[in-house]
């Protein structure tokens, strides 16, 4: 049986005839002419899978069970009230939105983004997209692409069509605009409940989702947020997720990311690779005054000539980390034939890596700044410096990066110029949605703008931040990029 679609707002819209939609079928453009000319795309979502539409949870680099949670047709009455139990439980899910819901319930479609839930585009008022034309079901797509740019300041790249019904058309649509195809392989059929709290409904919309999803590895669990109060799905949430806890499954959007929401994921989706690097060798050293770069410039390792101080500097030349041997003019530092890393001054040992007992470790200067001697078993010491700021005046030059506090966010300006945040998974989580011919540099200028400008100086973006001298741009561990200024935050993404 089809899912039924019971939002009395929308019901009404289609008894008015101010839906649209029949005048949008009844338009002459073609699937060449709208179909695969999208008025906006996202450019940062990832590229749609071949064969689709989709039914099971992504999987994850470190393996094992994943299940995810998603919830159509809001938001609604209780999309709150569900968001409240997805943070407690710090638990990922997915949204698929109507358009004509999201004008009702903006401030959810907000705090859905502000909290990094990803959203999926449901249509605009939910039509069976096979009864319409091209034209029609494109502008289905485009409206709700339109309305979510505009409220969580990202296109959405996932997409359900209403009931289940979707033709080759909708396909085709759906791939133009970079937005994978999703259904669902466990069917609650909380929507029956039609708004009733019952010990029945609340019972068997559980069941359903334990029964179902527990004999699959990788289980697409349906739910609804619609209009209507959805007391029973609320109810029935909690021990869902407690279910799916106690078996071992991780919980996953359908990106595939996981971790609490509004972060990049966790340490162990990382696939362990360890940044580029340059190398001190065996037996080499830094003489007094020299210094050791990272493969892209980005950052330097100097043995200071006047104080005897190691210290990483980013490329504006503020310190990230130090060895603190300031007050020994002339110091060198050793990588040791025998593992440990040394800094030493008239013949004595004053700083060591504590690391002797491993022969044939080397020291590596990494991209990410961080300082780390490595044996052949893995790292045996590092510097632990991160550069997670942009302080007024400092740049990001093109395939330069810098990383949240624990190492799981990203933000990279890519070498086709697109500045992106990226979680541990690699997938992306914002975009400024730039591309240039030719290189481009990312400043945070003293005025408190951050600005992309193309190798001739042409502004590629910016943050409208103007008017904020002293501003910094952070990186957070919960997925943002900031600016903030003394008073607090001014911008967010």
């Amino acid at each position: 049986m089809r899912r039924a679609f019971r939002t009395g707002l929308v019901a009404s819209l289609v008894l008015l005839g101010l839906c649209g939609v029949a005048g949008a079928a009844g338009h002459a453009w073609t699937l060449a002419t709208i179909g695969l000319a999208p008025q906006s795309t996202s450019a940062a979502c990832p590229a749609p899978p071949a064969t689709e539409p989709q039914y099971y949870a992504p999987s994850i680099p470190s393996g094992g069970k994943t299940v995810a949670l998603t919830f159509d047709d809001g938001p609604g009455a209780s999309t709150a009230a569900i968001l409240a139990i997805l943070e407690s439980f710090h638990v990922r899910a997915t949204f698929f939105n109507i358009g004509v819901q999201e004008t009702e319930w903006p401030q959810d479609v907000r705090a859905e983004g502000a909290d990094g839930f990803l959203i999926g585009n449901h249509t605009w008022d939910h039509p069976d997209m096979t009864t319409l034309s091209a034209a029609g079901q494109a502008a289905e797509l485009d409206k709700v692409i339109h309305e979510q740019e505009l409220l969580a300041g990202s296109a959405p790249c996932v997409f359900r069509p209403p009931y289940g019904d979707y033709d080759s058309t909708s396909l085709a649509l759906a791939r133009a605009r970079r937005m994978s195809v999703w259904m669902w392989s466990v069917d609650t059929e909380d929507w029956e409940a039609e708004g009733s709290g019952s010990s029945y409904w609340v019972n068997r919309i559980i069941s359903l989702a334990e029964s179902e999803g527990g004999a699959l590895n990788h289980p697409v669990v349906l739910m609804h947020n619609q209009g209507i109060p959805m007391p029973a799905t609320v109810a029935a949430l909690p021990t869902i997720i407690r279910y799916f806890e106690s078996h071992g499954y991780t919980f996953v959007d359908l990106l595939g990311r996981t971790g609490p929401p509004g972060s990049c994921g966790t340490a162990s989706l990382s696939h362990g690779r360890p940044p580029l690097a340059t190398v001190l060798r065996p037996g080499q050293s830094l003489s007094p005054g020299s210094s050791l770069d990272t493969p892209d410039g980005q950052y330097r390792l100097t043995m200071q000539r006047s104080d005897g101080n190691l210290v990483m500097y980013d490329a504006s030349g503020r310190a990230l980390w130090s060895s603190r041997t300031e007050g020994h003019p002339g110091a060198s530092a050793l990588m040791e034939k025998g593992g440990d890393f040394v800094i030493s001054s008239k013949g004595h040992e004053i700083w060591s890596s504590r690391t002797e007992g491993h022969p044939g470790a080397w020291l590596a200067v990494q991209a990410d700044a961080n300082v780390v001697v490595y044996s052949a078993k893995g790292p045996l010491w590092a510097s632990g410096s991160v550069d997670s700021d942009l302080t007024p005046g400092e740049y990001l030059n093109n395939s330069w990066y810098l990383e949240s506090p624990n190492r799981l966010c990203t933000l990279n300006l890519q070498r086709d110029n697109n500045l992106v945040l990226y979680a541990t998974n690699g997938l992306p989580l914002w975009y400024a949605g730039t591309r240039d011919a030719t290189s481009a540099t990312v400043v945070m200028q003293r005025d408190g703008n951050l600005v992309e400008y193309s190798a001739s100086g042409k502004t590629l973006w910016a943050s409208g931040t103007e008017g904020y001298s002293g501003a910094s741009l952070s990186v957070t561990d919960y997925g943002e990029v900031v600016i903030s200024w003394p008073k607090g935050t001014i911008w967010s993404r």
